[in-house]
């Protein structure tokens, strides 16, 4: 060590033994000294919350979303599990029973969860569904018809034919209501919408073609087609079903745009859903109109 350097320590030596009490040379070092640890533990904070975030986006995107098929499956449980209004077109494009209106306009109501709904048509044709039954107003075509087919016919004081009813949240298609219009086509415009929304939830191929729209709702387009086999009694029917359906964002079935083939018969239905929730009353028509 040099007389410089030695000056220098006698000096330092000096300077400190004058330090007065509470005074701290090193406490400005060991404050920088904190904020150097704050710094780099709010670093690792940081890194470690990026790093979770981004395992958990990882995690979500490894989630498939549910498929077409399982949407539409979806939208078709849920939308039978509620009440709703709704309108329909319907056209016979291949005859196999007796005779036939081209075309039917059909509107109604129904509530599924309490087995109750009525429709009718602009051919005069009525249909209400009251609990275990489908009450059918007997028009001069049915009259003719339950003749011709069954051998025995509907008494003239009867102005209503009761049916089984399949309407009821989670009911599926239904012999009846679909062979009875294949064998009666003058009841084109008349059907249980339960029977076309158990249809799809049967469908095999469904896939997403597209944006769909409407007063106050968008969604989803889906083309479709479904083939059951129906059995009851003695009948056996098979059913076909192709076309396209819309799905809104709250995931309930909005338009209805199918082909229909079943017992020689094909018809062309557009229905629309819509009045999701409303209230609905139907009565069964007076006992003594009635013929079973």
């Amino acid at each position: 060590m040099n007389d410089t350097e030695e000056a220098v320590r006698h000096l330092f030596a000096a300077a400190t033994e004058d330090i007065p009490p509470g005074v701290d040379l090193l406490r400005g070092v060991r404050a920088r000294s904190r904020k150097r640890v704050v710094r780099v533990r709010a670093l690792v904070a940081a890194g470690t919350a990026g790093i979770v975030a981004a395992t958990a986006a990882i995690t979500l995107s490894a989630v498939s979303a549910p498929s077409a098929l399982a949407q539409v499956m979806q939208a078709a449980a849920r939308t039978g599990a509620t009440s709703y209004r709704l309108s329909a077109t319907e056209r016979i494009v291949k005859i196999g029973g007796l005779r036939s209106q081209p075309w039917a306009t059909a509107s109604g109501v129904f509530d599924p969860a309490h087995r109750v709904g009525e429709e009718t048509d602009d051919q005069g044709a009525q249909v209400r569904y009251v609990g275990a039954y489908m009450y059918v107003f007997v028009t001069d075509d049915l009259r003719a018809a339950s003749h011709i087919m069954k051998g025995t016919p509907i008494p003239d004081w009867a102005s209503w034919e009761r049916f089984p009813s399949s309407l009821g949240a989670g009911a599926g298609a239904s012999t009846a209501g679909l062979a009875m219009l294949g064998r009666f086509p003058a009841l084109l415009g008349q059907f249980d919408p339960q029977d076309l929304l158990g249809l799809l939830k049967s469908a095999t191929q469904v896939r997403e073609v597209g944006p769909a729209s409407g007063p106050g709702w968008t969604g989803t387009a889906y083309a479709y087609s479904a083939a059951t086999r129906l059995s009851g009694g003695p009948l056996q029917l098979s059913v076909s079903s192709s076309g396209t359906v819309d799905v809104d964002q709250q995931g309930r079935v909005r338009r209805l745009d199918a082909l229909e083939s079943f017992d020689g018969t094909v018809r062309k239905v557009d229905i629309t859903f819509g009045d999701f929730g409303l209230p609905v009353s139907v009565s069964a028509p007076p006992a003594s109109e009635v013929w079973s």
